[in-house]
């Protein structure tokens, strides 16, 4: 529950919006059917809805991915496109994310690459929304942050 909050909330504030839009549209599926067959070759297939983390290159940084779908977001009543993203969040190996507490060891870990996803959405006055939101793809330390002593690290 904790996790699917933070994905809620990450992705309404990277789609500037302050919350779901309220939305009854009778014809949302074959909206949504004529989106996915004229872009199916954009949609990516994934498996499941797991999450696990990754090895990024480093022991002290790990990705944990998540198959995230729409629909268990509630939001398939909004959202026309994607029905699915892969949502990657970068923290310290070993660290639960709902109970983290922020420390010296979680500086160097970090986005280092993103991918542009695109959401097509019906907003609050039955309008597609077409809007691109920028998601974690790959997660690692800087060459330089990861031999340095975390005593001598300090908060940003």
């Amino acid at each position: 529950i904790c996790r699917e909050l933070e994905i809620r909330k990450i992705l309404l504030e990277s789609l500037n919006l302050q919350q779901e839009p309220r939305v009854s549209v009778s014809k949302m599926n074959r909206l949504r059917d004529q989106w996915k067959s004229t872009y199916k070759s954009t949609t990516p297939s994934s498996p499941g809805n797991s999450t696990f983390p990754e090895d990024s290159g480093n022991s002290t940084c790990c990705k944990h991915s998540s198959q995230v779908f729409i629909k268990d977001l509630g939001w398939d009543r909004w959202v026309v496109y994607p029905e699915s993203i892969t949502f990657v969040q970068c923290q310290p190996c070993g660290v639960n994310r709902c109970s983290e507490s922020p420390g010296v060891s979680a500086q160097c870990c970090k986005p280092t690459a993103h991918d542009i996803v695109l959401f097509l959405y019906m907003d609050e006055w039955s309008s597609l929304v077409l809007s691109s939101v920028s998601l974690i793809r790959e997660c690692g330390c800087d060459p330089g942050e990861k031999t340095q002593d975390p005593e001598v690290m300090t908060l940003s």
